[in-house]
């Protein structure tokens, strides 16, 4: 998907309300947003929805024991962690979220993390309830998420990387495969931070 360097598209909304701007009733689409969550980070610490509340956050899913793709997304997570240092460092974290939560104990996150250099600490790997895990990607982040019936063992999961920004929208999905969307989500992710920090200016906060 192509997305505007000038603003980046909402997905999913829920309704449209009538609203009373300049004396005209205009239309207002309210946009969904991810919904509550609990689960256990890679340090066996609750994570829940707050952890990426007033934050843009990237989120994916994968699973440790995975040999196709989820390398390739976890090397290009960590490149983009990389490059989001320095001006951008406080406001951007990064979520992964296993489809294997039965064999992906807090203990193995952590041994994963050490086998793939991960350290930052904006970026955190989450186990949990199975099918709470599974309906928040099917019915938050709208990615599949789901066991492979044909192959004991394996699991099918989404190749994206999510975009949500500070208020709990999802703004785009980027191919974690792919360095060239990759990049696309670097200036995306360098674009809504700097949205708001000219909103911030122009309202003196």
């Amino acid at each position: 998907m192509q997305h505007s360097f000038r603003d980046l598209p909402y997905f999913f909304p829920e309704e449209v309300v009538q609203k009373q701007v300049d004396g005209q009733m205009v239309n207002d689409t309210i946009w969904s947003t991810i919904p509550p969550f609990q689960f256990v980070d890679h340090q066996g610490q609750t994570l829940d929805r707050s952890y990426i509340d007033g934050h843009i956050s990237v989120v994916d899913f994968f699973f440790t024991t995975c040999t196709t793709i989820c390398p390739k997304m976890t090397r290009q997570m960590r490149t983009l962690v990389w490059e989001l240092e320095e001006d951008y460092f406080d406001e951007v974290r990064f979520l992964s979220l296993t489809v294997d939560p039965e064999y992906d104990t807090p203990e193995v996150l952590m041994d994963y993390r050490k086998s793939m250099e991960i350290t930052d600490k904006r970026w955190s790997m989450a186990t949990g309830d199975k099918e709470e895990i599974y309906d928040l990607g099917v019915n938050g982040f709208r990615v599949t998420t789901q066991e492979d019936v044909d192959q004991q063992g394996n699991f099918l999961h989404s190749e994206k990387f999510i975009l949500v920004d500070k208020e709990g929208h999802i703004r785009g999905y980027y191919d974690g495969t792919d360095p060239e969307e990759v990049r696309e989500l670097e200036e995306d992710i360098k674009m809504l931070i700097g949205q708001e920090r000219k909103q911030k200016k122009r309202e003196g906060r």
